[in-house]
């Protein structure tokens, strides 16, 4: 398999022009060419700053596609250290304001989350009631990561989405992605804990478990007594040693009996950490 580096370098190396190179990936699809529209586009992005000309043209034009392109290339998601960002960002702003295109608008949106720049929080909250679920998916993703109190409220209220997709990562975004904890966070994921979609219901579960919320421990009891069916998956192991973890840093004995029941299902990778986390709860008064 190849390495980042070697990859990078690759991209950095391709001979093609950066007209061949912009026609390629006009005339594809991110979705339905998969790389036949990413490998010349990245290629593109380990060019920048030297190629904002032609981006800045892109952004301008009156077709959807180039502006889509041309977003894609500014988002960088393709390179690890990103070069001439606060531009990027400029240059994505700009058209933001003025953009009509969905599709545009969600390529917009992610190119903004891949540069991570907190001046983009404001402008883009006015996006959270945007009809289409795709961009409100596109505004989640872009939002997420963030540890800003304007990013958190907007994925609270989007963690109770009636699209699924923006729900589910909306969840996501708040249960892990950071490290922010407060009232109206916990009590988001908490309304999470009821859902029918496993995977939205294992993100709040997830979430609680790393803040050491105690209500957690109902939701996880259910999870782990039905462990041969448990349909949350690899979030399930997550959700253990979070509740470990925590265990271990308070020594509360609440955590005691749903500690007992994770060593009664046998997650013989936890037991070190497990039998260290039994032995704090149990000498301590918590």
């Amino acid at each position: 398999m190849i390495g980042v580096e070697e990859r990078e370098a690759k991209y950095r190396s391709d001979p093609r022009s950066t007209k061949e190179l912009l026609h390629l990936t006009l005339q594809s699809e991110a979705d339905r060419d998969g790389d036949e529209y990413w490998h010349p586009l990245w290629t593109l992005q380990h060019r920048l700053p030297q190629v904002l000309g032609e981006v800045r043209n892109l952004l301008e034009s009156s077709d959807a596609k180039s502006r889509e392109v041309g977003s894609d290339i500014l988002g960088q998601n393709g390179v690890r250290h990103k070069v001439a960002a606060p531009e990027c960002v400029g240059l994505l702003l700009g058209r933001l304001e003025r953009e009509t295109s969905e599709e545009v608008l969600c390529s917009i949106m992610m190119a903004l989350g891949h540069l991570n720049d907190a001046s983009a929080i404001g402008p883009l909250l006015k996006w959270q009631t945007h009809t289409s679920g795709n961009v409100r998916y596109a505004l989640v993703s872009s939002l997420s990561g963030h540890e800003d109190a304007r990013a958190i409220r907007a994925l609270v209220e989007l963690s109770a989405d009636e699209n699924r997709d923006v729900k589910n990562w909306a969840t996501f975004g708040l249960g892990s992605l950071v490290d922010w904890d407060s009232p109206e966070l916990r009590d988001a994921l908490f309304k999470r804990l009821t859902e029918e979609d496993a995977e939205i219901r294992g993100e709040a579960l997830v979430g609680l478990a790393r803040r050491g919320d105690p209500r957690v421990i109902d939701t996880l009891n259910r999870e782990l007594s039905n462990i041969e069916t448990c349909s949350v998956g690899s979030l399930l192991d997550e959700a253990v040693e979070a509740i470990i973890s925590a265990a271990k840093a308070s020594g509360a004995k609440v955590w005691r009996p749903i500690l007992l029941k994770i060593r009664e299902k046998s997650f013989a990778h936890h037991q070190t950490a497990l039998a260290e986390a039994l032995r704090i709860v149990g000498e301590t008064n918590g």
